[in-house]
């Protein structure tokens, strides 16, 4: 199926090639195509077309190739070459004035004389991949909250992130306030930083601190530090899943005498899901649960889950519409266990 594809492709570009291209590259089936050669790398030879915009063409199927222009190659054994290829009729070629014949078969690299050479690319590539650069965004929420209470309010909310493919800091500040009546019933302040290192693989290890000021829980400081590994389970193109686990430490500071402050060693575990559904939508999830090492009892849940879209592709504004909360086994007195808030996020990206 894939071949007569293939060979169709090859028939309505020859029909619809004009003259106007300088390359031209004959196939072994007797279709003639003519556009631009772009390069070849992996056996396969780019060509621009006016019909059919960029293609690929196995050089397994190329019967000779003709150029206006002198392009360079590399072989299989790093020779490299400059000239105009001349194909003879047993379907090797030479170079210029050359007598030593080439076979494209065990052509490595081909690329346009006035262009660049792939492995200086490839090696460009590799460094801009290795420096580290910052990512901002600000988003501005709309917020809903059930359990200890039942409102509307609005929030801000910066997030920086520097680093690479191999290692990585994150850091957030959120800030949410939400009056009923006059009277303010939301006051919460976020703040966390993470730091990731990939050292194996799929294996990084990670230290993270959360911070949090939440005045209806009565709580003054809740501190949750921890440090572990981080395995990428998946990490694909579409999907992209981890898991972490590592020790943890936790610090509650109440502003209600009747409760007790905490100050104990924990276990972080935790979930991170992203999914591209499409080239405009995506999934994104974190889940954590921190139960103490003293009492499994008292334990501390947190999720993040939201649905993210672009407003516009010329734009650099999203808008992330999602579900977060927390689940504290041991609540303050007269406060319930679940706060949970939904929000829509209006996120503008910057560098």
């Amino acid at each position: 199926m894939k071949i007569k594809m293939y060979r169709l492709l090859l028939a309505i570009s020859c029909l619809f090639s004009t003259n106007l291209w300088a390359d031209e590259v004959r196939t072994l089936d007797g279709s003639i195509l003519r556009g631009l050669i772009l390069g070849m790398d992996d056996g396969n030879l780019s060509l621009k077309t006016d019909f059919s915009g960029k293609i690929k063409i196995p050089e397994t199927q190329i019967e000779s190739i003709s150029t206006e222009n002198e392009v360079a190659f590399r072989m299989e054994d790093n020779r490299t070459f400059k000239g105009r290829m001349n194909f003879n009729q047993d379907g090797n070629f030479t170079i210029g004035v050359q007598e030593e014949k080439f076979s494209l078969l065990k052509v490595r690299h081909l690329w346009p004389e006035d262009a660049d050479d792939p492995l200086i690319l490839l090696a460009q590539s590799k460094a801009e991949s290795l420096q580290l650069k910052w990512k901002h965004s600000l988003g501005f929420d709309l917020t809903g909250s059930s359990g200890n209470s039942e409102n509307f309010g609005l929030g801000i909310r910066l997030d920086s992130a520097l680093g690479n493919k191999f290692r990585g800091y994150d850091l957030y500040l959120s800030y949410n306030k939400a009056d009923k009546k006059n009277t303010p019933i939301v006051d919460e302040t976020k703040f966390g930083i993470e730091y990731d290192s990939r050292f194996f693989d799929a294996l990084a290890w990670y230290a993270k601190t959360d911070l949090e000021n939440d005045r209806l829980e009565e709580i003054d400081l809740r501190a949750t530090s921890a440090l572990g590994l981080k395995y990428s389970w998946i990490d694909e193109l579409e999907y992209q899943v981890a898991v972490r686990s590592g020790m943890a430490f936790r610090y509650e500071k109440s502003g209600s005498s009747s409760s007790d402050d905490l100050s104990d060693p924990a276990i972080d575990l935790g979930l991170e899901y992203s999914h591209n559904i499409k080239d405009s939508l995506a999934l994104e999830s974190d889940f954590t649960f921190v139960p103490s090492l003293n009492d499994f009892d008292d334990y501390l849940i947190s999720k993040d889950t939201a649905i993210v879209f672009p407003l516009s592709k010329e734009i650099d504004w999203n808008v992330r519409s999602g579900l977060a909360g927390t689940y504290n086994s041991t609540p303050a007195e007269l406060k319930e266990e679940l706060d949970l808030k939904y929000y829509i996020r209006l996120v503008y990206s910057f560098k």
